[in-house]
């Protein structure tokens, strides 16, 4: 019979290479009364991500119970919850890993969820540190122009399946324009600095330009679906 050595399979008919691993056959006698067709022996591979998870939560945890210790320790003599600054990003940090790196489907939503989540914490931050406005005037509107910018880039990767994200980029630009308003027209930023209300309103007329330039068509027909036109 001809026998592959490396799969360790047999063959009834006079094949002269392996159909497994296509490696040339030898003439050999069975040694079962079982003849089978083996497959290769497929090594297992380690789970980086898993790992690299692992240590990341021994490490936050770590980093956020003594950033509390320490605050609860020194809370008298400076009274501000300063720590809320490392745990928060933190936090975030593993709604995001949990929500958009693991689970890959339908991420520009996600990443529109984790933006919401993140300014919400942010602000929260600000306000038990005696609100000194700067989460909606710097910090938000950083994080706003950066998902502004690379998830357009993201979603042109896959130009098949852009009709399926219009909806999340509209709803950033919804997001950009709701804080240069705010920007501009309450107090709740800081006094004479506009220019970041002005650049998330340039970063989300510009996705919007782009988005009728580039991909018109399932742009007009998503728009018409959102609002029933």
């Amino acid at each position: 019979m001809q026998y592959c050595k490396k799969c360790n399979a047999y063959y009834y008919k006079k094949e002269s290479t392996c159909t497994v691993c296509g490696r040339p056959l030898v003439e050999k006698s069975f040694e079962s009364h079982v003849i089978t067709q083996g497959y290769p022996i497929i090594p297992a591979t380690k789970d980086n991500a898993k790992f690299v998870s692992k240590v990341f939560g021994i490490f936050s945890i770590g980093i956020a119970i003594i950033s509390a210790l320490i605050n609860f320790a020194t809370y008298s003599d400076n009274p501000i919850l300063w720590s809320l600054v490392i745990i928060g990003p933190i936090a975030y940090a593993w709604i995001l890993l949990a929500q958009v790196i693991i689970s890959k489907h339908n991420y520009p939503t996600k990443v529109n969820r984790q933006v919401l989540i993140f300014s919400l914490i942010i602000i929260l931050v600000d306000v038990l540190t005696e609100y000194k406005a700067w989460s909606l005037t710097y910090v938000i509107p950083a994080l706003l122009v950066t998902t502004t910018v690379i998830l357009p880039i993201v979603v042109a990767s896959k130009p098949s399946t852009y009709y399926l994200h219009v909806r999340s980029l509209f709803f950033i630009i919804l997001l950009d324009f709701t804080l240069a308003t705010i920007g501009f027209t309450t107090p709740f930023m800081e006094d004479g600095v506009t220019w970041t209300s002005m650049a998330v309103a340039t970063s989300g007329i510009l996705l919007l330009i782009t988005m009728f330039t580039f991909a018109r068509k399932d742009t007009w027909i998503e728009l018409i679906k959102i609002f029933r036109i």
